[in-house]
C-alpha cells in the first residue's frame, strides 16, 4: 500500500473596500485592488483563506479560486459591513461566524482564515481550534549592534562577521511581528494590551540603543538576528501569559531580505 500523499496548501487573498452598514455592491472587474469596493469612504480588508487537500484529477485544482472569491464576497463581506456599525463588532467573532458558511460553499477543507485589518494588524482563526483566535501585530525599533565573539581573535571575527564586526557598530530598523493565541470567550485582552506589553517589554528597552553596550540582555550574547528574536520571545512569553495570551511566534526582520522566526513554523 502506497503512502498517503502529503496535503497541499492553497492560499487565496480577497481584497474588500466596504461601506459600513451598506449593502455590499456587486463584484467589480479590478479584483487586484478590491473584489468589491465602495465609491465613497469605507474600510479596507484583506481576507486570506488557506485550503488544504489534493489536486482534483480532472481540474488540477484543490479549490476553484473564484469560488473562494464568491464565498468571501457573499458571506463574509456583509458580516464585516454590519460589524463596522457602532458599536463595532468583534472581528474574531465575525470570522468564527463566517467560517462554516464559507466552508459549506467550498469543496476543499479550510485550514485557516486571516483578516488583515491594517498593514500591520490581523486576526486569524484555524479550523482545528475554533475556540481560540490569533492576533498579530507588527512593531519597529531602531538599534545598533556589533557582531563579535570575544573568545576569538580579531582576524577570525572579521572573517566570520565581515563589516558587521565594525568596533563602532552599525544600525538597523528592526521590524518585529508578534502573534498571540487568545480564547474567543472569557478573555478581555486586546490589541491595545498587546501594544502596551510589547512596548514596555521590548521597544522601550531596545529602541535607539547600542544593544551590545546598553541592553543587559546582550552583554554576554552576540546580538545576531537569531539571538535577538529568541530573546524577544523569551522576554515576552511570561508577561503575555500573565494576561491570558499565549505567544505563538516572534518574527524579526533585520533587513527586507533577512528575517528570523521563533519558534520555527512547520
Amino acid at each position: 500500500m502506497s503512502a498517503m500523499p502529503v496535503s497541499i496548501l492553497l492560499s487565496r487573498t480577497v481584497r474588500l473596500l466596504i461601506e459600513p452598514g451598506a449593502p455590499v455592491p456587486s463584484r467589480g472587474p479590478n479584483s487586484f485592488a478590491a473584489s468589491v469596493s465602495t465609491p465613497g469612504l469605507g474600510a479596507y480588508f484583506e481576507v486570506t483563506i488557506d485550503c488544504e487537500g489534493q489536486p482534483d484529477e480532472k481540474t488540477g485544482f484543490i479549490e476553484n479560486i473564484y469560488e473562494i472569491d464568491r464565498a468571501v464576497c457573499s458571506i463574509l463581506a456583509p458580516m464585516l459591513a454590519e460589524g463596522l456599525m457602532p458599536p463595532a463588532g468583534n472581528p474574531a467573532a465575525i470570522i468564527k461566524q463566517a467560517i462554516q458558511p464559507i466552508q459549506d460553499h467550498l469543496e476543499a477543507k479550510i485550514h485557516r482564515l486571516d483578516c488583515r485589518l491594517s498593514p500591520t494588524y490581523r486576526i486569524a482563526m484555524e479550523t482545528n481550534d475554533m475556540n481560540s483566535y490569533l492576533l498579530t501585530q507588527q512593531y519597529q525599533f531602531a538599534a545598533s549592534h556589533r557582531l563579535h565573539n570575544p573568545e576569538l581573535d580579531e582576524s577570525t571575527n572579521r572573517a566570520l562577521f565581515g563589516k558587521c564586526c565594525n568596533p563602532n557598530g552599525h544600525g538597523h530598523n528592526y521590524r518585529m511581528e508578534v502573534e498571540v493565541s487568545l480564547p474567543i470567550e472569557g478573555c478581555s485582552f486586546t490589541i491595545q494590551d498587546l501594544d502596551q506589553v510589547v512596548h514596555e517589554t521590548i521597544i522601550d528597552r531596545y529602541d535607539h540603543t547600542y544593544l551590545n553596550m546598553d541592553v543587559d540582555d546582550f552583554k554576554t550574547i552576540n546580538p545576531t538576528v537569531e539571538n535577538i528574536t529568541v530573546t524577544c520571545h523569551d522576554q515576552l512569553k511570561p508577561v503575555l501569559a500573565e494576561q491570558g495570551a499565549k505567544l505563538r511566534h516572534i518574527k524579526l526582520w533585520e533587513t527586507e531580505k533577512t528575517c528570523c522566526t521563533y519558534p520555527a513554523q512547520s
